[in-house]
């Protein structure tokens, strides 16, 4: 064994608390140049500044997970309740990334078993996605990754091309995103690259939609590129956290939710051994 299951659970979570931190501009210098998140002034220093509410309420069904020892959506709401009732006006208005931020313990728990994990996620999302956003594939497709490593059986070479398989599809938007990200990372492309051609498929998709339902904005926060971009920013360097999570955050494209998904990816697969140790510590 590589890494123990327990520092690959480590190692998740704290990978999305730090592209959580990161994402969200919570420390300077420490992007560009930095290896140490000491010495470092956080820009706000308001309580709870740094987190995303997809991120606390990803807290919180940990708790209930652990408390339970199942998927209890009644417990995980009141766990809500208990700790910030303002997180409940979210039900039902989720993107599928910050559905799969969401999510992220539910893969954490039923990783062995990827038929109980597809139950278990589409029940725990259901909870939180938008109901006009009906697309299940990003959050399934985040919570394989993480489970095929956690049983240390991702393979950066093929890990795409089994995710499409297990989604079973390759029409939606997101399954066309991560063929995309598979052809980019090929051909070597860098970020900018891989951004643009995203957002060009992305908008392919949109043009085919009403008018009322691709507004100009959504392009620019498209949970589907955020998802597609964590995969990309892993598979780029999938043996160096460091690099991946800075990569997330350069992207500029939902850089909170796209460097935590990024930094639970790799985190997943290099366990916490591979977080720096001064990370860590901060």
């Amino acid at each position: 064994m590589r890494y123990s299951l327990v520092n690959r659970f480590r190692g998740v979570l704290l990978g999305s608390f730090v592209g959580e931190v990161l994402g969200n501009g919570g420390y300077q210098g420490l992007v560009l140049d930095s290896f140490s998140l000491k010495n470092t002034k956080p820009v706000d220093t308001q309580p709870n500044q740094s987190f995303s509410a997809w991120h606390q309420i990803a807290t919180c069904a940990t708790k209930s997970l652990i408390s339970c020892g199942r998927l209890d959506w009644q417990d995980w709401l009141e766990q809500i309740n208990s700790q910030q009732p303002s997180l409940l006006e979210l039900k039902n208005t989720a993107s599928c990334s910050s559905a799969a931020l969401a999510t992220v313990p539910i893969a954490l728990f039923f990783h062995e078993d990827e038929v109980k994990l597809r139950q278990q996620l589409l029940q725990g999302a259901a909870i939180w996605q938008d109901n006009t956003d009906s697309q299940d594939e990003g959050v399934l497709a985040i919570a394989l990754a993480i489970a095929l490593a956690l049983r240390e059986k991702l393979n950066p070479n093929t890990l795409i091309s089994q995710t499409l398989a297990y989604l079973g599809t390759t029409q939606t938007p997101i399954a066309k995103q991560l063929a995309e990200v598979q052809t980019l990372l090929e051909q070597g492309a860098g970020l900018n690259t891989t951004l643009q051609q995203l957002r060009r498929i992305q908008s392919e998709v949109y043009s085919d939609l009403p008018q009322e339902r691709s507004p100009q904005s959504k392009l620019n926060n498209c949970p589907y590129i955020s998802i597609a971009l964590a995969f990309y920013c892993f598979l780029s360097t999938p043996e160096d956290f460091r690099l991946c999570v800075n990569r997330a955050v350069r992207t500029c494209h939902q850089p909170q939710i796209t460097a935590a998904l990024t930094g639970a990816l790799s985190g997943a697969y290099n366990s916490i051994i591979d977080i720096p140790v001064s990370w860590r510590l901060a």
